[in-house]
């Protein structure tokens, strides 16, 4: 009986230590598995905010991409608006010759200067 009696009290002993390890690793395990959930919620808030950024970003890149286009657009009137103007220079230079020519021949044709011609003659 004392066989039984002590094993029984070692076996009882041996649980009880057992039971306090397990529940000590219990304990370890809630810690861990609550840390991992705080990093979760974490990553989550951060996953959050990037795509609230992300979504900011991309709306400030389309509205560039917008002004982009209605310059280029701009530059393409402009670049229309420059050849007309140089057409329209050009048109205006052989106008002012043509009248200047006009002129000289106009002064070669009247009296005034048709005696003067005469007189140095």
């Amino acid at each position: 009986m004392l066989v039984w009696g002590g094993l029984k009290k070692g076996s009882e002993m041996a649980s009880d230590e057992l039971k306090i390890i397990l529940e000590d690793v219990k304990e370890k395990f809630d810690t861990v598995i609550e840390g991992i959930n705080m990093v979760q919620e974490t990553l989550e808030r951060h996953k959050e905010e990037n795509q609230r950024e992300h979504e900011e970003f991309k709306k400030t890149i389309l509205g560039v991409q917008v002004d982009v286009s209605v310059l280029k657009t701009d530059v393409a009137i402009l670049k229309t608006d420059v050849a007309i103007l140089k057409t329209d220079v050009a048109t205006l230079k052989t106008d002012v010759s043509e009248i200047r020519k006009d002129l000289n021949d106009h002064r070669d044709n009247t009296e005034l200067h048709a005696s003067e011609k005469r007189k140095k003659a």
